[in-house]
């Protein structure tokens, strides 16, 4: 088995932060006769939990915070919600963990996975590399990549439009699938997958539901649908991992000693409220102690779940003017999945989809007062939603600052320094995302 050199993947990281200079000298020491490696069984897990950290971390508080499901009350988060403490250096560690860590990594692992013919590291590789592509892309628009990670003939990488991101996104998702369908190579994955412990047919589903989510971003109702039917059945094949004692959730990191920072959003609140939606209320509606089920050390961080699969497919329906019964099932199975992943019990779901407002039959839902509102709500903190709110402009927020909801995240200080192929003009407020219409 090849191994995978560490010296090469910090060199690539260089490239990918943009040419700091104080970087490159900083690691210049490095003996590339004697470099640190690491096998395919160490580098998968570590790719696939920075990449659930970073998702169920940072990026879930900003992302809620923008979509007023949390709101920042002290010290700089209160700066951030209000969106003037959103300068680009409060975006750098989450782009330096994209590109400087899970992109370096998952790029060597590919390559030396092709040269091995180990075809299942490959295919998973790929997928995990969609998904961060898509995240990317989805919070920043154009970004760094086809000239990215190109040697010294290029430390000033230009940037690639939204819509050829999305191409390679679903390329990548197509291929990885084909792969992991075939042989894999004579090496298989196994329990170095934290996620489906080398289970492919889960890893194919997951393909499927990731596709699903970037067609529903392009207003392409049928492939999403589509994609969406051939994925995800329960909620055992969501695309999760489980924290523990050595690796702690990102959000009980975060409020271990900063109690008080971050709270429930009153726009939320009232939302539920006026729904009668008491039992996930009562849950979610409490400081944000170290206590709360969604800010446990092991919680269980889904990249994408069973829940939001099923608020896709009747989004779908409803969009096409699909099967009414069946665009009410799925809707229900949404609702239900966010009602037991709460820890509440059927019963209490069943109360909630008993009222009129909530469930008035499948020809009667509505995709903003029932499909949407209940997917906003059933993804409570999950980043997703702040993808939602901008390509429906739903639900109506009103800005807790200026005249606009932020559209799109800063590029990291680092490009904005070092790089000047970063697009002009850009902010929090614009340009918008290319599949963002409203």
């Amino acid at each position: 088995m090849k191994r995978l050199n560490y010296f090469i993947a910090v060199s690539l990281s260089v490239l990918f932060f943009s040419a700091c200079e104080s970087f490159i000298a900083d690691d210049i020491n490095l003996d590339p006769n004697n470099p640190s490696s690491v096998s395919y069984n160490a580098i998968l897990p570590s790719i696939q939990i920075r990449h659930m950290d970073v998702y169920g971390g940072q990026t879930s508080r900003v992302n809620s915070m923008f979509a007023q499901q949390t709101e920042g009350v002290a010290r700089q988060w209160s700066s951030f919600n209000d969106y003037s403490g959103m300068q680009p250096t409060r975006f750098n560690a989450v782009w330096n963990i994209y590109y400087g860590e899970i992109l370096v990594e998952v790029n060597s692992m590919i390559a030396d996975a092709q040269e091995d013919g180990y075809n299942h590291y490959v295919g998973i590789g790929q997928i995990q590399k969609a998904a961060a592509l898509l995240d990317m892309t989805d919070w920043w628009g154009s970004i760094p990549y086809s000239t990215a990670a190109s040697g010294i003939e290029e430390v000033n990488p230009t940037f690639d439009t939204q819509e050829s991101i999305y191409t390679e996104v679903f390329n990548l998702l197509s291929s990885g699938s084909t792969l992991l369908a075939g042989s894999d190579g004579g090496f298989a994955v196994g329990s170095d997958d934290v996620i489906y412990g080398g289970d492919t047919s889960k890893w194919i589903k997951a393909a499927s539901a990731i596709k699903a989510r970037a067609h529903l971003h392009l207003g392409q109702y049928a492939e999403a649908l589509a994609a969406a039917k051939a994925s995800f059945t329960s909620a055992d094949d969501n695309m999760s991992y489980t924290f523990g004692a050595t690796q702690q959730a990102g959000w009980w990191r975060f409020n271990d000693g900063r109690t008080g920072d971050i709270e429930f959003h009153p726009f939320l609140r009232a939302m539920m409220t006026d729904l009668n939606d008491t039992d996930r209320l009562a849950v979610w509606d409490q400081t944000f102690i170290t206590s709360h089920p969604y800010m446990l050390p092991n919680y269980e961080q889904a990249y994408i779940s069973y829940r939001e699969v099923q608020f896709i497919i009747a989004e779908c329906l409803s969009r096409t003017n699909g099967n009414a019964a069946e665009m009410e099932t799925a809707y229900l199975n949404g609702i239900k999945g966010s009602f037991l992943e709460t820890g509440l019990t059927e019963a209490q779901y069943d109360t909630y989809v008993a009222q009129d407002a909530v469930n008035p039959g499948g020809a009667s839902l509505d995709l903003e007062d029932h499909i949407l509102t209940q997917k906003y709500i059933g993804l409570f903190i999950q980043p997703e939603v702040f993808n939602d709110l901008r390509r429906n402009d739903f639900p109506a927020l009103v800005p807790t600052s200026g005249s606009q909801i932020p559209v799109r995240w800063n590029y990291s200080e680092f490009e904005v320094l070092f790089n000047p192929n970063v697009p002009a003009g850009s902010t929090l407020f614009t340009p918008r995302n290319s599949w963002d219409k409203n």
